[in-house]
């Protein structure tokens, strides 16, 4: 409960290049805050996939396998992962910046309704002061992404709603 997610893509039950940098990072987030990395793989034939996240620091994987799960299917994917979510309540969740990643994530934001921020290129984690109505918010995924064109960056928060959601480039 109220730990770090990442959603790990897959071709042909071997987990996807993006997913292992970004568990990498989630690793590093984890520790920072303190909570479990876990994971979430959807497909089919993922017998023994475990294997290849736990070296890099995953807590606990959570696995959907079925042949009517691969090839990427954006409905039942939506239905695995907004039931994991719904259970398990993470504070964070991160997606790849892939096609995958980009049409998936949205609809778990929409589901969920919580907020997302499209291709990071960076994850920090920090506090956030609302002066406004006084309100001191703590250990907030800073999102951070080019904005008008890439002349500059913005950092993003999202402190009203669980999960943070984003997707990150490779």
């Amino acid at each position: 409960m109220n730990n770090i997610f990442v959603y790990c893509e897959t071709d042909e039950a071997h987990v996807s290049d993006v997913s292992l940098e970004l568990i990498t990072k989630a690793k590093s987030l984890s520790v920072q805050l303190g909570c479990r990395l876990e994971t979430v793989v959807v497909g089919s034939g993922l017998d023994g996939i475990e294997d290849t996240l736990y070296p890099y620091g995953v807590d606990i994987v959570h696995i959907a396998d079925d042949k009517r799960l691969s090839p990427y299917l954006t409905l039942p994917h939506t239905a695995v992962i907004k039931a994991v979510f719904e259970k398990e309540q993470p504070q964070i969740a991160l997606f790849g910046a892939t096609s995958i990643g980009r049409d998936l994530a949205p609809r778990i934001a929409s589901t969920l309704k919580c907020g997302l921020t499209a291709d990071c290129t960076s994850l920090e984690i920090g506090d956030h002061s609302d002066k406004k109505s006084g309100t001191e918010y703590k250990n907030l995924l800073y999102q951070i992404r080019p904005a008008f064109g890439g002349n500059i960056l913005a950092t993003i928060i999202n402190p009203g709603t669980r999960p943070q959601l984003a997707t990150v480039r490779e």
